[in-house]
């Protein structure tokens, strides 16, 4: 789901920043007592571990020809993932190096609160669709199954990160440690323009039809084949993934 556009100028979403902040203590006071405590459940805590135990200097070094990466997108009840907003529906799609491989991973979520009749005008999820599916809670291990040790891509990454990471906290006390590069942010070095660009006009730029607009799916194909526009024309496929992370800072942007 791309962000409203105000070019950074306005004040953070309302709630935003103290229910960051109140999440974050409360991780922060969960973290002084042993995980076996807090994670009472095995699964629980071998997927913790997992997440801990990835290397993201590793995986920074591999060739980007070499390197495996996933993109991301995510449709949600609004834009605000620390006042109570949450994911309906989540996809995931698998690139070796620049090329995708057929491989996704794509479910409706049942948010556990009601989607408000503005977000369904954008996305088309309504309550009666995620009846039945699985909570974030049941879908975090095949998420994190299938984003395993990769680098993640999205456009507008931070606010997919910043859903997924809540739920990562609240779940499993520990958030996604994988490298991450922005779409957008690459746009703005490529181009040298200093602005907040939707996925529609990055697509036009790169000549990527887009399909499925406001769809999970729809949003992570068009920003995987976005991706792979604009790191062929950044880099090399023979330098290291973390020249390609380097290359989204030159504008000065930040997430």
């Amino acid at each position: 789901m791309d962000l409203p556009n105000d070019n950074g100028r306005g004040p953070p979403p309302p709630g935003e920043t103290v229910g960051a902040l109140l999440t974050w203590l409360n991780v922060q006071v969960k973290r002084c007592l042993p995980a076996r405590r807090v994670l009472t459940d095995e699964d629980q805590r071998a997927l913790r571990e997992r997440c801990l135990r990835l290397d993201p200097k590793e995986i920074s070094a591999r060739p980007v020809r070499a390197a495996r990466f996933v993109t991301i997108d995510t449709e949600t009840t609004g834009f605000h993932a620390y006042a109570g907003d949450e994911i309906v529906s989540v996809a995931l799609l698998e690139l070796q190096g620049l090329e995708l491989t057929g491989r996704r991973y794509a479910t409706l979520i049942d948010p556990d609160r009601p989607i408000p009749a503005a977000s369904s005008e954008i996305h088309r999820v309504r309550d009666e669709d995620v009846r039945g599916c699985p909570s974030i809670r049941e879908a975090l291990p095949d998420i994190l199954d299938f984003i395993g040790d990769a680098v993640l891509i999205g456009h507008h990454v931070g606010f997919d990160l910043r859903f997924l990471n809540k739920n990562l906290q609240k779940y499993l006390l520990c958030r996604l440690c994988n490298p991450w590069i922005d779409t957008m942010l690459l746009f703005t070095t490529y181009t040298g323009r200093m602005a907040h660009y939707g996925l529609d006009e990055v697509a036009e730029f790169c000549r990527v039809p887009v399909h499925g607009r406001h769809t999970a799916v729809g949003d992570a194909q068009a920003t995987a084949k976005i991706f792979a526009v604009l790191a062929a024309r950044l880099i090399r496929q023979a330098q290291p993934v973390q020249a390609l992370i380097g290359q989204q800072f030159q504008s000065g942007h930040e997430i």
